[in-house]
């Protein structure tokens, strides 16, 4: 079955395709111009959403959706509290925790690290016999990042160490661990003694986080409040929610705030973007600079697109003229060349995206062969607290990159369009 297709864009193709080769060389620089710049501005975007979904997973993870601690160094009776938070709907886990700096001293070496005390499995089965929560005390933060070791042996005299700090330190599991608290450290000062205490390495922990995975021990909450000497206190909860969102996440927030228990224990609500706005802020404005600058490039190929449709209207002056003399409407003739401009955006965009997926589905071949070229080691992802390069695709980037592009590409297209569609027939082919 033949279809009918009006002349104008049939001229356009066999600009961009003619029959003796193909493609036009000076319409396949104009789709690499525009290829280069849709694929930079996809890799900068993938890249840098990639950043920030890492940060928010590892927070999330390590510290829950949302964390509660107090206007005071510690929160006491913290029972009570737990059981308030749990009548507000949407907790899917509220964990009790104990935060502070220690020094832990290894046979080799000394570091000092934050110790976090966290709840048993043994505590965690206590409040299953004794309250209706089973849900949301059978979850913990912590089994998800061991890597060696289990959590059932985490106990008072046990902790576990991260995999980094645990290099740093030159110790594994089943080695002892020295750890003095900041409160011992001050007595000490003061001409009095407060004995350390000695753990065994019960395991190893990864959090995907290098900055945490080299500052972090994990103990007992009943462990860590025996080694400060400050009672049955803890420095606040890691929260989890049951939904996903943002504006979910800060409808909680809120609601917890204008709450009564809010005001009496002078309670302080952080989010995980709160947590880490600044670092947030930075990783958005990158992109948004980035992503500018790149804009450029696709502004280049944009000239590049104008200037072999101008040198293909000065060419084809007589052909323009001879189409004009036969018919051919001066927006038939302008269309023709839109045409081309347009389908030049459309080609370099798929181009673009293929060559972008490419890079960005191979980036730990591609970043490891640039180590291996340059000698040496490359830090700079211990700046965003990550192993490798993160990616994260968001349908948003793409439509909007595609959308930018076609437009550029288009609109380099207008001015040599414009230019063919006022040329008269009679002074056309009058053109040597």
């Amino acid at each position: 079955m033949l279809i009918n297709v009006p002349w104008y864009f049939y001229y356009a193709f066999k600009q961009l395709f003619p029959s003796n080769k193909y493609i036009s060389y000076f319409s396949l620089i104009s789709i690499i111009g525009v290829a280069l710049g849709v694929s930079l501005l996809i890799i900068v975007q993938s890249v840098m959403n990639g950043f920030g979904e890492n940060i928010r997973m590892h927070l999330s993870q390590t510290y829950g959706d949302l964390t509660i601690t107090s206007e005071k160094t510690y929160i006491n009776d913290y029972s009570k509290l737990r059981e308030e938070l749990f009548e507000y709907g949407g907790l899917i886990s509220v964990e009790p925790y104990l935060e502070t700096v220690v020094m832990a001293q290894s046979e080799y070496k000394t570091a000092f690290p934050i110790m976090r005390g966290l709840e048993t499995l043994q505590d965690k089965l206590y409040l299953l016999k004794n309250d209706k929560h089973e849900e949301l005390n059978s979850l913990s933060s912590i089994e998800k990042f061991i890597i060696r070791g289990s959590y059932e042996a985490l106990n008072n005299e046990t902790l576990f160490v991260g995999e980094l700090l645990a290099n740093s330190l030159e110790v594994s599991v089943g080695d002892s661990l020295i750890v003095y608290s900041q409160n011992a450290i001050e007595r000490i000062a003061n001409e009095e003694w407060l004995f350390p205490k000695e753990f065994s390495i019960a395991g190893l922990i990864r959090t995907g986080s290098p900055g945490l995975d080299n500052n972090i021990l994990i103990s007992s909450l009943g462990g860590l409040q025996e080694l400060v000497d400050r009672g049955s206190v803890i420095s606040g909860f890691n929260i989890g929610l049951n939904e996903s969102g943002t504006s979910y996440l800060l409808q909680i927030k809120n609601q917890l705030e204008s709450s009564s228990i809010a005001e009496d224990k002078k309670l302080i609500f952080e989010t995980w973007m709160d947590k880490n706005f600044d670092l947030l802020f930075v990783i958005d404005q990158e992109k948004r600079v980035i992503s500018f600058i790149i804009i450029f490039i696709i502004l280049v190929a944009s000239f590049s697109i104008a200037v072999a449709l101008m040198l293909s209207v000065i060419r084809k002056t007589k052909e323009i003229g001879l189409l004009r003399a036969l018919g051919a409407e001066s927006w038939q003739i302008a269309f023709c060349f839109c045409l081309q401009g347009f389908l030049i955006g459309v080609f370099g965009c798929i181009l673009g995206i293929l060559f972008a997926f490419l890079v960005l589905e191979n980036r730990e071949i591609i970043f490891s062969f640039y180590t291996s070229i340059i000698g040496q080691e490359v830090n700079f992802l211990g700046a965003y607290d990550l192993y490798s390069i993160p990616v994260h695709y968001l349908i948003e980037d793409f439509i909007k990159v595609i959308l930018l592009s076609v437009f550029i590409s288009f609109s380099a297209a207008l001015l040599p369009a414009i230019r063919a569609a006022k040329l008269k027939p009679s002074e056309a082919l009058r053109n040597d």
